[in-house]
């Protein structure tokens, strides 16, 4: 048996993605007040507060405030790409929240290699996307090849043949 509600439900999140899709089309660029007039003012979005701003009152002619109605509809808020929501990973544990059929992981953005390598794998266990993956790879081969050049280069140096005597004198005079 079909279920037909879970087909309506689905045809209806297709249609407001669409609708999201044109509402993205037509959303103007918001930038900062005067930013185009100073250097120091950067273009990204703060709100008028001035009691004279133009902009605060909606003049015509001054750059046009985020309002209400250039939202996305409440269903589809907040997706990724493929339709799925997003959940914020800080730590492999933090896998365990997310159910693979409706959600998908965003790693966070201070998480070092190490730990999203972890997370990544995991990931992989569990059958969960995650949206953000390592970035870019690093051969472990050339870095390895690296470190054994730099041990050479050790063994090389003999520290008897280093002349210290400069800094010895600069140390007792203090």
């Amino acid at each position: 048996m079909v279920d037909s509600s879970g087909d309506k439900t689905q045809s209806e999140i297709l249609r407001l993605r669409k609708i999201q899709e044109n509402l993205k089309r037509k959303r103007p660029t918001f930038h900062r007040v005067e930013s185009w007039r100073y250097k120091r003012v950067k273009e990204r979005w703060r709100k008028a507060r001035g009691i004279d701003s133009k902009t605060r009152e909606k003049k015509g002619g001054w750059t046009i405030s985020p309002m209400i109605g250039f939202r996305s509809p409440r269903q589809v808020r907040y997706q990724s790409s493929s339709g799925k929501e997003e959940i914020l990973i800080h730590s492999p544990v933090d896998l365990s929240l997310i159910d693979s059929n409706r959600q998908v992981g965003r790693i966070a953005a201070q998480i070092g290699r190490k730990k999203r390598e972890k997370i990544v794998m995991e990931a992989e266990l569990l059958n969960i996307r995650i949206v953000n993956p390592i970035s870019a790879k690093i051969d472990l081969g050339d870095l390895e090849e690296e470190l054994e050049l730099d041990e050479e280069l050790l063994e090389d140096i003999d520290i008897d043949d280093l002349d210290l005597s400069e800094e010895d004198e600069l140390g007792e005079e203090e």
